[in-house]
C-alpha cells in the first residue's frame, strides 16, 4: 500500500514539474516578446530537463530557469537567429523548387528533401548539444551533424516520441498547453543523452585500446 501511494505522490509530483516548466517556458517567452524571448527560454527549459536525467532532481526550477535565462540570453539568441536564417533560405529555395516547371529543378526536389530532413534533426539536436557541451555555436553546429549521424537509431526514436506525444495533443488539445514544451524537450534531451553516453563509450574504448597497445 506504502509503495502505491509513494508511487502516486512521485506521478503528481513530476507532473507538476512538468507543467510548471511548461508554465515558465511559455511565460518567459512572452516576455522576451516570443522573439527574443523563445531560445533563452528553451535553453533554460532543456537546462533543466538535462539536469533531472542525470539525477539532479530537487534543483530550484525557478532560480535555474531564471539564471540560466539571463546567463545565456545573448549567445542563444545568436544561435536562434543563424537557425533562423538558415531556416528561411531553405524555405525560399523549397517556393522556388515547388513553383518552377524547370526540369533541373524539379529533379532537385529529392536531394532538397534529404537536406530537409537533415536540418530538422539539426535543429533538434542543436540546443542539445548547446546545453551538454561549453562550445562555440560554430561548434554546436558541426557536433550536432556528427552525432545525428552516428546515431540513427535514436534519431528514429526521437521522431516516434515527438509523432506520439503530437497525436496524443490531438486527442487531448489542452495537454499541449499544459505539457506540450517540456514534454517535447524531455523526449528530445532523453534521446539526445543517450547519443552523447554512446559517443563516449566510443572514446572509452578506443583509448583503452590504445593504451594496450
Amino acid at each position: 500500500m506504502h509503495t502505491v501511494t509513494g508511487f502516486l505522490y512521485r506521478s503528481c509530483e513530476w507532473i507538476m514539474r512538468f507543467a510548471f516548466l511548461n508554465l515558465l517556458w511559455i511565460v518567459f517567452t512572452l516576455l522576451g516578446f516570443i522573439i527574443g524571448g523563445f531560445f533563452p527560454s528553451t535553453i533554460a527549459m532543456f537546462t533543466i530537463i538535462r539536469k533531472w536525467i542525470i539525477g539532479h532532481s530537487d534543483l530550484p526550477v525557478l532560480h535555474t530557469f531564471w539564471t540560466t535565462y539571463k546567463k545565456e540570453w545573448l549567445k542563444s539568441n545568436l544561435l536562434g537567429v543563424l537557425l533562423l536564417a538558415a531556416s528561411s533560405i531553405i524555405y525560399l529555395e523549397y517556393t522556388v523548387i515547388n513553383n518552377s516547371t524547370h526540369s533541373f529543378l524539379q529533379l532537385s526536389k529529392y536531394p532538397f528533401f534529404l537536406l530537409v530532413i537533415l536540418f530538422t534533426f539539426l535543429l533538434l539536436y542543436s540546443i542539445p548539444v548547446y546545453v551538454h557541451y561549453n562550445i562555440t555555436i560554430l561548434q554546436v553546429f558541426k557536433n550536432s551533424v556528427l552525432i545525428m549521424l552516428i546515431n540513427p537509431l535514436n534519431n528514429i526514436v526521437m521522431i516516434l516520441g515527438l509523432v506520439l506525444v503530437y497525436y496524443i495533443g490531438q486527442i487531448l488539445p489542452a495537454l499541449p498547453i499544459l505539457f506540450g514544451g517540456s514534454v517535447s524537450a524531455f523526449i528530445i534531451m532523453w534521446t539526445c543523452i543517450q547519443s552523447f553516453k554512446h559517443i563516449e563509450r566510443k572514446k572509452d574504448a578506443l583509448a583503452t585500446i590504445k593504451k594496450e597497445e
